[in-house]
């Protein structure tokens, strides 16, 4: 048993309920920043979840802000930096994340034509799911829950093409992207851009239409990545002025 206390969760949806409960404990100080959290095994038996569902969990959390994973050292409690921070961050390592932006263009509208091949009909309500989440968390203002959404969308577009060395490259997008997702998402308007965006992908895949699919994937990317560039100038130019 852990030093924390954590309520069973319900059926439905494991990893969002766990998710919520943790950023609770971290948000409220009863897990301090800081502090490693339990193994996998204890906090699987004190959620009542299975280890599929909390690696989902905390894999949002690190998407997010939440979590820190230290190679060989365990999961540790942290808090997201705010808007302008995490605008910041973007621009201060501008050079890194337009990288790994320029990679995910080149990757995953692949990846999306592949998905419109080989989606299953579970897949698709997997899909139509992280929309709905992310629709539902924008129109509540729980960004954490946007970001959450938006990482797990393209999470299951990797996972339905089936491919091991596509997905482990998908999990390495999710574990470094981040930040990026953070200020991104904190554009103003992207949130919606972002949802338009993500509902054309699913429309492609939803209708087998690989070409269309790749399309729409590689629309999106690249509109996330012009609009929260030109942001994060603005901010930099902005604080300049103020000098």
């Amino acid at each position: 048993m852990s030093e924390f206390s954590f309520d069973q969760v319900a059926s439905q949806r494991l990893w969002t309920v766990a998710v919520e409960q943790l950023r609770s404990k971290i948000e409220s100080g009863e897990i301090p920043v800081g502090s490693q959290l339990p193994s996998e095994r204890v906090l699987c038996s004190e959620l009542g979840i299975s280890r599929v569902s909390l690696r989902e969990a905390l894999r949002v959390l690190q998407a997010t802000g939440y979590v820190q994973t230290r190679q060989g050292a365990g999961t540790f409690a942290r808090l997201p930096e705010e808007r302008e921070q995490a605008t910041s961050l973007w621009f201060a390592n501008d050079l890194h994340v337009i990288e790994l932006l320029e990679m995910r263009i080149v990757i995953e509208p692949g990846v999306a034509a592949f998905a419109a091949r080989r989606r299953t009909d579970d897949d698709l309500v997997a899909m139509e799911c992280a929309v709905s989440d992310m629709r539902r968390a924008a129109e509540l203002g729980d960004r954490l829950m946007v970001v959450a959404a938006d990482a797990e969308f393209h999470r299951v577009i990797g996972l339905s093409v089936r491919n091991a060395a596509l997905g482990d490259l998908m999990e390495q997008f999710q574990e470094q992207s981040g930040m990026e997702r953070r200020a991104s998402l904190s554009v103003p308007g992207q949130t919606q851009r972002a949802l338009d965006g993500h509902q054309a992908i699913l429309d492609a895949i939803r209708s087998a239409d690989a070409e269309l699919a790749r399309k729409a994937m590689q629309s999106h990317l690249e509109d996330a990545m012009h609009i929260t560039h030109e942001y994060a100038e603005t901010i930099s130019q902005s604080k300049e002025k103020k000098k």
